[in-house]
């Protein structure tokens, strides 16, 4: 399957009670394809954890890097898609999380380096008192 026209949600840091309410979301906007990123997964690229190729490339548990940060990455949804799962989210969630789009660019970072970049983008945005989310 082609990662143009997959409609993946990926999931980062939630218990299993918030991987539901999310997936309940996406379901509701006609998504079905969501993938959890673990701990020892940090190093993996974007695309190759949308494909499934995780075979070799797992870190060990390293609980060093274990962060308390929520994060959903968004791989080919349409703009309507988008919209209302973001409007659900709010509703829904207690706090809201990291949320990103997945561009060409990025599926071909690994997630430490991909989650780095946003915890950098969420600092220069409070300290610029602009709206993260």
């Amino acid at each position: 399957m082609s990662l143009q026209n997959n409609k993946t949600i990926l999931l980062y840091g939630f218990d299993k009670n918030g991987d539901k309410i999310i997936k309940n979301i996406g379901k509701e906007f006609n998504i079905h394809d969501f993938k959890i990123i673990k701990d020892n997964m940090m190093g993996l690229k974007i695309k190759d954890i949308l494909e499934g190729s995780l075979g070799g490339q797992l870190e060990e548990q390293d609980k060093s890097y274990s962060l308390d940060e929520k994060v959903i990455l968004f791989n080919c949804l349409t703009d309507k898609q988008m919209s209302g799962v973001m409007k659900e989210l709010k509703v829904k969630m207690d706090n809201m999380p990291i949320l990103a789009v997945i561009t060409k660019t990025s599926r071909n970072w690994n997630f430490k380096y991909l989650l780095s970049h946003l915890l950098q983008e969420r600092a220069w945005f409070k300290k610029n008192n602009r709206d993260f989310n």
